[in-house]
């Protein structure tokens, strides 16, 4: 029995030397080295039943090996050896054919140097001989190799990208200068092969910001619905594939970032649309421009109606008035029909440079956009209006005047001249509109002498057989019920007359 064991440990050592002799007599000859992807070709004989060939790699990269006999009656065995000669990796024998030996799905340790060992079954002690072809196939390279920690170039908001994913670079990466914490759209839609896209964006040290998964209904597209950037700088746009490293799809794609709303401080929020005149139609578009801010000069504390609506697309509007440092005054939110928003009826505090900003529901991070048209209605100009100061015209006994009432012009001063003691009937009915009049005397100094409510009709208001304190200029002021504040407008007759006695 002991004869016999040592009999089987002689035989296991023969057939190591024999072996260790094979990979340096492969070793002697001239050098060999392979490529990934790259079909190379080498020959067992009796002579060298075992070949050697090197192979270096950057990263831990996820490899199969296959040798194939090309001649002869070869039956091929295949192995990986680290640097120290040690294995690492094996096929176990040929394949089922005889003909072939693979070693698949192996994930290196790490980059550096390897040796791919082919011989014959059973080495030394073999039978077999050929020629035969070797091809190392990469499934993945490593995400730190150099192929996947690179930027590919710039991406800009609405300008599609188009690239493809494969097993040495899987991994694509582009960069994003973002001017301000703006709000993004991510996607990524297959465009050839079989590639089931994943995207992510990375912020300056390469954390996830947010990742767009595979939609596995098709397979063919992931989005990032919508991404806030934390601020102004460069971001990591990221195209790769669903499992990453242990993926096997590959193929063409196209990305696209689109912006959706700009960040507060972008520069295409900082030009203003343009200039109000009071009640003039105007319009602007909103879309990744999520506000757009008009200019309001007041010559006095007026008031006003701002009314901003929907005109094409699906935009949702508000309407804000802000003051002079930016602070807001009011806001005017969507109603209930989803296109209109309005700002009714507010009182300037004086005259100055106002912002009406025309945005839409939820701001920056809402999702509707479109044409809008906006038009602010002068209600009434302010007590210190240039609009109110003039004087409309004189007016004499006997004789009637006309003209119009307006939210611009809501009061008009008629210059009297009138005798002390003298005693006087005014008229003024509305001929036109919605007025409801009302009429003060007043002294040149502006002074209220006298002053009347309309009748029950509240069209006529009239001051009957009232004596003048002394010779002098008057003012006859005709107005709206309710001045700055009234509602009414339109157009009025006026008639002074000597009171009968």
């Amino acid at each position: 029995m002991r004869a016999k064991n040592r009999l089987s440990f002689f035989a296991y050592l023969t057939l190591v030397f024999l072996l260790v002799s094979g990979v340096v007599h492969a070793q002697d000859s001239a050098s060999m080295s392979l490529s990934y992807s790259v079909v190379a070709s080498g020959e067992i004989t009796n002579s060298a039943f075992s070949q050697v060939w090197e192979l270096q790699t950057a990263s831990a990269d996820r490899i199969d090996v296959k040798v194939e006999r090309t001649s002869g009656d070869l039956i091929p065995d295949v192995s990986i050896l680290n640097a120290s000669d040690e294995q690492i990796s094996q096929s176990y024998g040929p394949d089922q054919t005889s003909a072939a030996a693979d070693i698949e799905n192996f994930t290196l340790p790490g980059g550096g140097t390897y040796k791919v060992l082919v011989q014959r079954l059973e080495g030394g002690t073999g039978v077999t001989t050929g020629e035969y072809s070797i091809l190392v196939t990469p499934r993945a390279t490593a995400e730190d190799n150099p192929n996947n920690t690179i930027s590919l170039g710039d991406v800009v908001a609405g300008t599609p990208v188009n690239g493809e994913l494969t097993a040495v670079q899987w991994y694509q990466r582009y960069t994003l200068a973002a001017q301000a914490g703006d709000v993004i759209n991510v996607s990524a839609r297959r465009t050839s092969g079989t590639l089931f896209p994943q995207v992510e964006v990375l912020d300056a040290n390469n954390a996830t910001l947010n990742t767009g998964y595979t939609d596995y209904y098709l397979g063919d597209e992931s989005n990032i619905d919508r991404l806030e950037l934390p601020g102004a700088g460069n971001y990591t746009v990221v195209v790769t594939r669903a499992s990453g490293f242990n993926g096997e799809t590959a193929g063409g794609y196209e990305l696209n970032v689109t912006l959706l709303g700009a960040g507060e401080d972008s520069p295409l929020l900082a030009t203003p649309a343009g200039d109000i005149v009071y009640d003039t139609d105007l319009s602007g578009t909103i879309n990744a421009v999520w506000y757009q801010d008009w200019k309001l000069t007041a010559t006095a504390g007026d008031t006003i109606t701002i009314i901003a609506s929907r005109a094409g697309g699906t935009l949702q509007p508000e309407v804000a008035l802000l003051g002079g440092s930016g602070q807001e005054l009011s806001h005017g939110y969507v109603d209930s029909s989803g296109a209109l928003a309005d700002i009714t009826r507010y009182k300037l505090a004086n005259a100055g440079t106002y912002t009406v900003r025309v945005t839409r529901a939820s701001g920056k991070t809402g999702g509707s956009s479109g044409t809008y048209n906006l038009k602010v209605e002068l209600v009434g100009s302010g007590e210190g209006s240039p609009a109110l100061a003039q004087s409309t015209g004189a007016i004499e006994n006997g004789q009637e005047q006309t003209e119009v009432i307006t939210g611009e012009r809501w009061a008009d001063t008629w210059d009297y001249k009138g005798t002390k003691d003298q005693k006087i009937d005014i008229v003024v009915n509305r001929t036109d509109g919605t007025l409801v009049p009302r009429v003060d005397i007043r002294d040149r100094n502006g002074q209220v002498l006298t002053s009347s409510y309309p009748d029950a009709s509240r069209a006529t208001v009239s001051i009957t057989n009232y004596t003048l304190p002394g010779t002098a200029d008057y003012k006859i002021v005709v107005y709206r019920d309710g001045g700055q504040d009234g509602y009414t407008t339109g157009n009025y007759s006026l008639t002074v007359s000597e009171s009968a006695q």
